[in-house]
């Protein structure tokens, strides 16, 4: 029987109308997991059992923990090779890989959202990634102001006792203490593209939770080989953590030397909260294959990098946030989109998640749209029930 048919009988049985409700509520439910996610993304239902719709086991989760990746907007690149497609955020896939590889999950994370959003969706993972990237920080509605929202929040659920753990690389640790500077820009020039450095370990370092159960296998590595990836022009000088009071929020835990000899900061801890910072790229060495980019992929870069991997992850399974049901969490899982091969054009990321506008938000959209739904059925019952009067 149709719907339609089923809302006409409403007028004059109470019952169907309850078992109308009923049905189309649980309709509205695959469409919010399947039919609200178009552009290229599978539908859940072929691959889950949409009846395993069971509260999220708390305790499961310290070996399920989830990361939010935070997107940003599109570079030039994508808008001048994908000109056809409505792409506007997107995510390197290697910080997706970086995460799976040490045992953790991928939710991405939008840019341009109310603050509710960001409290809503930080409710129900273990973690923030703040990847690297080339977007600015004034650009309103951006990958600066989403992470204004997670950082207060994280500092916020921190204080109640929810342990919050958010890892920063390159331009996300530059976002962090930019963040903590209240959004002055503190960063100076320099010239560290393409460079690969061992790390020039800090007094103390070994005091810090993220270096504190490194090996000496892994200490020798990092102090010794070649084994970080430095992309960036931008930096932090020991200077300006001193002249600005930095230092109060983070302990500097690495520096190196750019290709000109100039200083900068390379790893940070807070002094509080678990967020940390590195101006490399762990990610890249373990999954960028790029010609010509002096990225090492050694034995024991690898064993260097796999490393911070596992200890953001294993900070993850900490926190003890989880979805409200496996629905929820099929539907908001990196795995419902699909990596494109930028490399393939000159990119410099193997591979991307790219985002249409239509894709970012649609569970909350069909949310809506079932919301309004509902309250069209409970309008249908109530107009029966008094036709009946």
């Amino acid at each position: 029987m149709r719907l339609s048919a089923l809302i006409s009988d409403a007028n004059s049985s109470p019952s169907v109308v309850a078992a109308t409700v009923l049905v189309t509520l649980s309709i509205l439910a695959t469409i919010n997991g399947s039919a609200a996610r178009s552009g290229g993304r599978q539908f859940v239902n072929r691959y889950f059992d949409v009846n395993d719709d069971i509260t999220v086991n708390v305790n499961a989760e310290y070996t399920r923990p989830i990361i939010g990746i935070l997107t940003q907007e599109v570079s030039n690149f994508v808008l001048r090779h994908y000109p056809d497609r409505d792409y506007t955020s997107y995510i390197a896939a290697s910080y997706v890989k970086f995460v799976e590889g040490a045992g953790g999950r991928v939710v991405p994370i939008w840019i341009d959202r109310e603050r509710e959003y960001y409290e809503d969706i930080m409710s129900k993972i273990n973690g923030v990634l703040m990847p690297g990237g080339a977007t600015f920080f004034n650009q309103s509605h951006g990958y600066a102001d989403a992470g204004q929202h997670i950082y207060d929040i994280a500092i916020e659920m921190n204080e109640r006792g929810t342990y919050m753990p958010i890892w920063g690389t390159c331009l996300g640790y530059e976002l962090l203490v930019y963040l903590t500077a209240n959004g002055t820009d503190l960063r100076t020039d320099c010239s560290s593209s393409a460079q690969a450095l061992p790390l020039e370990f800090e007094k103390g370092y070994k005091d810090s939770k993220l270096f504190a159960k490194a090996s000496d296998e892994v200490v020798h590595i990092f102090s010794t080989y070649n084994v970080t990836a430095n992309f960036h022009i931008f930096c932090f000088t020991q200077k300006t953590f001193a002249d600005y009071g930095l230092n109060n929020s983070w302990n500097v835990l690495s520096v190196n030397h750019d290709w000109y000899g100039e200083e900068f900061i390379s790893t940070v801890e807070h002094v509080k909260y678990p967020f940390y910072g590195v101006q490399f790229h762990p990610e890249k060495v373990l999954y960028e294959f790029i010609p010509n980019r002096n990225i090492t992929h050694t034995s024991q870069a690898v064993i260097a990098s796999q490393y911070f991997a596992d200890f953001f992850v294993n900070e993850a399974r900490r926190n003890r946030n989880h979805f409200a049901n496996r629905t929820e969490e099929i539907n908001e899982l990196i795995y419902n989109y699909q990596p494109v091969y930028t490399g393939a054009k000159g990119s410099a990321f193997v591979q991307q998640y790219l985002f249409e506008a239509r894709n970012a938000g649609t569970a909350s959209t069909a949310g809506a749209i079932q919301l309004h739904c509902l309250l069209a059925l409970i309008t249908l019952f109530i107009l029966g029930a008094w036709r009946r009067v």
